[in-house]
């Protein structure tokens, strides 16, 4: 892979000289890449300017390896090491194809990416840390191949994979053997060249409430009650009435699996799903179930189970009349 900086031009002219360089590289798809980061490229193309002459020359004193050619205003290139040759199409595919046998050696020596987490709790763990946190970036992983990028920092995804849909359909089905790694602000930049951003809670959100890899949440859920933290970015509900009934009764107070379904007559498999979505994000926490005391008989533990469900619902109606 060639990864080519260009200075000086439209994006227009950028995306020109990106497909001639392309076309006379001969080489597969994805090997010329454009890039946005001087210490991730191995070609600099700059426009024939005594501003930018100078500034090149500075740039390859500090890095040595780094190739530069200059493009003049006819459209031609020439290498900017003083030569005035023009360099035909011949001359562009034999150099852009030594870059990529001179990049993949170093490639092999390069640094291991540091593995946040594995698996679906390691990596909901991981998230509940860092998004309150606003805090790195990392790349989102199945089997290896890169599936999405997330900048914590600013609450925003890159997809690597398309559609979105099925991106989010692969993300829930695979949540058990996907990988996090970490990376720099630079590197994550460069993987997502001219690919749009996109707001992260969403799509976490979206991927949370479509997997069925929740069996160790749900079952601390067996004992616990749940209370949400603030309200959702409303982007994440959208037009879920439920979700917004769910969410105001949460912030009121902490309730079970079976006392949201109880009161607000849906069915506990929905409730389950709000609340993977908002314990992912970030917006729920856990806190043990009040224990109930013993009762004596059978009559008495149906009335006492009542009548905690009757004080809920009178407390979410009297606070919804005073809102």
């Amino acid at each position: 892979m060639a990864r080519v900086l260009v200075v000086g031009t439209d994006i227009q002219g950028e995306q020109a000289l990106l497909q001639r360089l392309r076309v006379a590289s001969a080489l597969p798809d994805g090997q010329i890449r454009r890039s946005q980061d001087l210490d991730d490229c191995d070609l600099l193309v700059i426009r024939d300017t005594p501003a930018l002459r100078n500034a090149a020359l500075r740039m390859r004193q500090q890095r040595p390896r780094l190739q530069c050619w200059i493009e003049d205003l006819g459209g031609q290139l020439r290498d900017g090491d003083g030569h005035q040759d023009v360099l035909d199409d011949s001359a562009i595919g034999r150099a852009l194809r030594g870059m990529q046998l001179a990049v993949e050696p170093l490639a092999m020596h390069a640094a291991a990416p540091i593995r946040l987490a594995d698996g679906a709790h390691a990596i909901t763990r991981l998230l509940r840390e860092r998004l309150p946190l606003r805090q790195g970036q990392a790349l989102l992983s199945d089997a290896g191949e890169p599936l999405l990028l997330m900048d914590l920092e600013h609450d925003q995804a890159v997809l690597l994979q398309e559609p979105a849909a099925a991106l989010v359909e692969r993300l829930a089905d695979a949540f058990e053997r996907l990988q996090l790694d970490a990376l720099t602000p630079a590197r994550l930049q460069a993987l997502a060249g001219e690919r749009p951003r996109q707001p992260l809670r969403p799509l976490l959100w979206q991927w949370a409430q479509r997997s069925r890899h929740w069996q160790a949440l749900d079952e601390r859920l067996r004992g616990a009650s749940v209370k949400l933290l603030r309200w959702p970015d409303f982007r994440v509900l959208g037009h879920d009435h439920d979700g917004f009934r769910l969410c105001s009764l949460l912030l009121k107070r902490a309730c079970t699996v079976d006392e949201c379904a109880m009161l607000l007559e849906l069915p506990a498999a929905a409730v389950r799903d709000f609340i993977h979505a908002a314990y992912l994000c970030g917006y729920a926490q856990l806190q043990s179930a009040p224990v109930a005391p013993m009762a004596a008989g059978r009559g008495s533990g149906t009335g006492t189970d009542n009548g905690l469900l009757a004080r809920l619902w009178r407390h979410l109606r009297g606070s919804e009349r005073n809102a």
